[in-house]
C-alpha cells in the first residue's frame, strides 16, 4: 500500500540553503537513475509541444528547449520561474489544479512528480492529462532494492535528501498502478528499471517503444 507522507522540500522556500542543496542532489540522482535520458529519448520526433508538471529547477526544460528548438515549451510549478531557463520557455506558476492545460495537447512529460498525490487526486489529474496527445512519465518504484539503493546513497546526500529519498520511494507506484490510478484512456506501455524506476509511455495511436533498454 501507498504511503504519503510530507516531503521536507515541499514545505521550504525554493531559495532556502538546504532546498538548493537538495536540488542539486536531485540533479544528481536522476542523472545516476537515466531518468531525463530516457524521458528525452521518448519525445517523439517532431513534436511541437511539450509541458512538463512539476518541473522544480527547470533542469530538464532547459535541455529539452535545445534539443526540441521546434516545439513550443510550457512547465507549470509552485515556484517561480528559474533564472537560468530559456525565454522561451513559458511558465506557469501555481497550483495545478487551478489552472487549465494547454489547449494543443502535445506531449506531456513528468518526472518523479506524481507520487505526491493521493489516489483521488490522480483521478483528477487523469481528467487533466486527458487532452495530450503522448505521456512520459517516470515515477518512483515501490520495492525493496530501491529503498536499498536509496540506503547506499545516504552518506553523500543532504539530510533533506535522505529524508525525502525514503518518502519518495514508499509513496511510489508498483506495476499497473499509476495507468490505473490516473484513469488513463491511452495505449500504455509500462516497465521498471533495475535502478528504481517505474516508467509509462502513453500515446493515443499504438506506436511500440523500447521503453527499458537503454537508461
Amino acid at each position: 500500500m501507498r504511503k504519503l507522507t510530507p516531503e521536507l522540500l515541499d514545505h521550504l522556500p525554493h531559495d532556502d540553503p538546504g532546498a538548493l542543496r537538495s536540488r542539486a542532489d536531485l540533479r544528481r540522482i536522476n542523472f545516476f537513475m537515466g531518468n531525463e535520458r530516457w524521458i528525452a529519448s521518448m519525445i517523439p520526433a517532431g513534436t511541437r509541444h511539450i509541458t512538463e508538471i512539476g518541473a522544480g529547477d527547470g533542469h530538464l526544460l532547459s535541455h529539452l528547449a535545445c534539443e526540441f528548438p521546434q516545439a513550443e515549451i510550457t512547465a507549470y510549478d509552485l515556484a517561480p520561474r528559474p533564472a537560468h531557463l530559456p525565454l522561451s520557455v513559458k511558465w506557469m506558476q501555481g497550483d495545478l489544479f487551478s489552472q487549465a492545460p494547454p489547449a494543443h495537447g502535445g506531449t506531456l512529460i513528468a518526472n518523479l512528480f506524481l507520487h505526491h498525490f493521493s489516489d483521488t487526486q490522480l483521478r483528477d489529474l487523469g481528467e487533466w492529462m486527458r487532452g495530450f496527445d503522448t505521456l512520459v512519465i517516470n515515477e518512483p518504484l515501490r520495492a525493496r532494492l530501491p529503498l536499498l539503493l536509496g540506503k547506499l546513497a545516504t552518506p553523500f546526500v543532504h539530510p533533506i535528501t535522505r529524508h525525502d529519498m525514503r518518502v519518495s520511494i514508499e509513496a511510489g507506484f508498483r506495476h499497473g498502478e499509476l495507468p490505473a490510478a490516473l484513469g488513463l484512456d491511452h495505449l500504455v506501455q509500462e516497465c521498471v528499471s533495475w535502478r528504481g524506476s517505474l516508467r509509462i509511455f502513453a500515446q493515443r495511436t499504438n506506436q511500440s517503444a523500447n521503453l527499458c533498454s537503454i537508461y
